[in-house]
């Protein structure tokens, strides 16, 4: 293996240091904070940027697929990038057998069908060919060649969702935090790109038939039918049922709406992976007061009560104060003759009692760092709306400090 200035000779499971040392290192606070994101080491980092690779992501890639800083260079020279190579090792070649089969014109999917013919029309053949008939191998670069906008492109990637499902949404030019919210109200893309079309947005949905009186099991069987809220309420009161939506809504499932124009990157929210069971309601009575409320609460997030050894704007936090304290020791160098800022950019409610949140950090002063695009969330709790206390704690983790578990968990 090729010897680098960085010693790589150390333990997988390190954790990542914290920022200030990645920028005394050389590396922007920008840069840094995508290869801690991902979980590398400066000494790790810094054997991917000698070997040519200079972002996170790409190096994450190429890891997940068994390629070391010192290996990239031969899978290169092959015509292998990153996501192909991932591709490669999912299936079981290393890289002297994808060569050979790039020889015969193959690619991973290709060459993985023809030693497994009993697998013909099982999950291979379906992910070749995709939710959305892009006939691409590889999702994401499929996307790409499709000519989808790429911050689109990175939001799923953002998520690690990037199997067929995410080629479905992000081909109806729906990002990841809205196809999270439109597949939990049980619609198909091309249904939510129906609606987005139109105009409307998930909130609006679920405001408008929430306020009509219909049953939340019921909105993707009368939406998918192509009624409006006003419709179905209508229709339910000729003894119309959700039934006979769902059966007229199978008719229409081929009906697919011309892709709408992509362009807008909206804020990435903390989520992993395909959409999960997040439940979505109505929103707060008050949704102004509740922002307002939230937007306090989120840039009082850094500041404790040493009384009661809590954080007032974090909730379940009776013991993050020493926390805080670590975290200033931790970065005393950094912080000197700094201050921060933290602001909400954008809140979106899953519910009464739950909100996304898109957060920036701004530290100015002796130390300039812009952190962007943050994803957190804020909860109800008796009454006040705060920080949730994972939020809290990915912060603490970017400062190098880890949270204690929960109070009585």
């Amino acid at each position: 293996m090729t010897r680098t200035g960085f010693d790589v000779d150390e333990p997988d499971d390190r954790e990542p240091e914290e920022l200030a040392l990645w920028v005394a290192a050389g590396f922007t606070a920008g840069t840094a904070e995508v290869w801690r994101r991902w979980r590398f080491t400066i000494a790790r980092a810094g054997a991917w940027v000698t070997a040519g690779v200079d972002e996170g992501l790409e190096a994450a890639q190429w890891a997940t697929a068994g390629v070391t800083p010192g290996t990239v260079e031969e899978w290169r020279q092959a015509g292998i990038g990153p996501g192909e190579a991932v591709r490669w090792h999912e299936f079981g070649f290393g890289l002297a057998a994808a060569r050979a089969e790039k020889g015969r014109g193959n690619g991973p999917d290709a060459a993985f069908a023809r030693g497994h013919p009993q697998q013909q029309g099982g999950h291979t053949t379906r992910f070749v060919r995709g939710v959305a008939g892009s006939g691409f191998a590889n999702p994401m670069r499929g996307l790409h060649e499709a000519g989808v906008d790429p911050r689109l492109i990175r939001s799923y990637m953002e998520h690690q969702w990037m199997d067929e499902s995410a080629v479905a949404w992000a081909t109806q030019g729906i990002d990841a935090v809205d196809a999270y919210m439109w597949h939990e109200l049980g619609l198909t893309p091309a249904e939510a790109g129906r609606l987005e079309l139109q105009g409307h947005t998930v909130g609006d949905v679920v405001r408008e038939w929430w306020s009509a009186g219909i049953p939340y099991e019921e909105f993707a069987d009368w939406i998918g039918a192509g009624l409006s809220a006003a419709e179905a309420v209508e229709q339910r009161a000729r003894g119309i049922t959700a039934e006979h939506a769902a059966s007229l809504r199978a008719l229409r499932q081929d009906d697919a709406p011309q892709v709408r124009p992509v362009g807008r990157a909206q804020a990435l929210f903390a989520r992993q992976g395909p959409p999960g069971t997040e439940r979505i309601g109505p929103p707060p009575e008050d949704e102004d007061a509740a922002r307002t409320q939230i937007g306090e609460a989120f840039s009082h997030m850094m500041e404790g009560d040493d009384a009661s050894n809590s954080i007032p704007a974090v909730d379940g936090s009776e013991n993050l104060c020493k926390c805080l304290r670590e975290a200033a020791q931790r970065n005393a160098a950094a912080a000197a003759n700094s201050t921060a800022a933290i602001t909400v950019d954008l809140v979106r409610f899953l519910n009464d009692h739950e909100a996304r949140v898109s957060y920036s950090v701004v530290v100015s002063g002796g130390h300039n760092v812009q952190f962007r695009d943050r994803p957190g969330k804020a909860v109800l709790v008796d009454g006040v709306w705060k920080v949730d206390r994972d939020t809290f704690c990915q912060m603490m983790q970017m400062a190098g400090v880890q949270c204690p578990p929960r109070p009585g968990a």
